[in-house]
C-alpha cells in the first residue's frame, strides 16, 4: 500500500494499517521510503535454533514490544520490520517513517495542529496541559479545522515552514491528512489569567525543545533534524500562552497574532 505522509510517498507492506492511515493512502507510485513486514520473528532463516538476517546500517528494537525490530540502509530509504504484525500504533513504524523525512528537511512535533483559515496553529506542552482542549476551543469559537491532536510534522519549504498532519495522533480521536502554512507555535501553562507572550530564543529553546522529537538513534538523521529546528525557528514565532481553557484565550490569539 502506499502512503503519501508530508507530500512524500512511503510504501508499507503491512495490510494492518487501516484506521488512521486511511486517509493517507495515495495512488502515486514514486516512493521515497519501502517498508516491508516479516513475522518470522526477528530473522528469514532458522538453523539449529539460530535467525540470520539481512545486513544493514541501521537497527531498531522496540522497548514497548521487544520482539519488533527494524532493519534499515544507510539513508532509510529501505526498511524491514520484523514484528508478529504491524498496525498504526507501531512506534518502530514511526521511527523508521521519520528518519526518512528528516532528510526531507522535516521535524517532528508532539502538538495539537489546527488549521484556521489556512494558517497554522500547533499547540505544544506536557501531555496533559491542554494540547487537544485548546484546539477544541479554536474549533468551537474560530470555526478551526482540528488536523491532528498530539504528533505533527513540520517541514520547510521554499516560501513558509509548513505543519502537516500524521497517522499518529495518541489518545486524540483527530487525524486529517491535511497541511497549511505554519503562523506560530504557541507553548501552553496553565493559569487563572490569560496572557501571551513571544518568546525569545533562549526562552523557547528551554520550552520548546523537550517538546520536539529527534532522532537520537542516528547521527545524520539528528544533524539533519537539529538543522532543520533552527530553520523552523528562525521563520516561525514561538509564543508563551498561559491561559485557562475558556473562549477569551481563543479571542486573546486571534487579536495578537491576526488582528481578528
Amino acid at each position: 500500500m502506499l502512503y503519501s505522509i508530508v507530500a512524500q510517498i512511503f510504501s508499507v507492506s503491512s495490510p494492518a494499517l487501516k484506521g488512521t492511515f486511511a486517509p493517507f493512502l495515495t495512488e502515486a507510485n514514486k516512493f521515497c521510503q519501502e517498508i516491508s513486514l516479516c513475522t518470522t520473528g526477528g530473522g528469514t532463516d532458522t538453523c539449529y535454533g539460530v535467525q540470520s538476517v539481512s545486513p544493514a546500517a541501521h537497527i531498531l528494537r522496540s522497548s514497548v514490544l521487544p520482539g519488533e525490530m527494524a532493519f534499515a540502509n544507510m539513508d532509510w530509504s529501505k526498511v524491514t520490520i520484523y514484528a508478529e504484525h504491524l498496525d498504526a500504533s507501531s512506534i518502530t513504524l514511526l521511527a523508521a517513517v521519520y528518519s526518512r523525512l528528516c532528510f526531507f528537511q522535516t521535524i517532528l512535533l508532539h502538538g495539537a495542529f489546527i488549521d484556521y483559515g489556512e494558517r497554522g496553529l500547533v499547540f505544544t506542552g506536557p501531555s496533559g496541559i491542554g494540547k487537544t482542549t485548546q484546539a477544541e476551543l479554536w474549533q468551537q469559537y474560530a470555526g478551526a479545522k482540528i488536523v491532528n491532536g498530539d504528533k505533527v510534522f513540520l517541514r520547510i519549504a521554499k516560501d513558509a515552514v509548513y505543519a502537516h498532519g500524521s497517522p499518529w495522533h495518541g489518545s486524540s480521536p483527530y487525524c486529517l491528512n491535511r497541511a497549511a502554512p505554519l503562523s506560530a507555535v504557541i507553548v501552553l501553562r496553565q493559569s487563572e489569567e490569560n496572557s501571551l507572550c513571544r518568546l525569545t530564543a533562549v526562552e523557547y529553546m528551554a520550552t520548546l525543545l523537550p517538546h520536539v522529537f529527534l532522532p537520537h538513534w542516528d547521527k545524520a538523521c539528528l544533524e539533519a533534524a537539529l538543522e532543520s529546528l533552527d530553520a523552523v525557528l528562525a521563520k516561525v514565532p514561538v509564543y508563551l500562552l498561559a491561559c485557562r481553557p475558556e473562549q477569551a484565550s481563543v479571542r486573546l490569539v486571534r487579536q495578537v497574532l491576526f488582528g481578528d
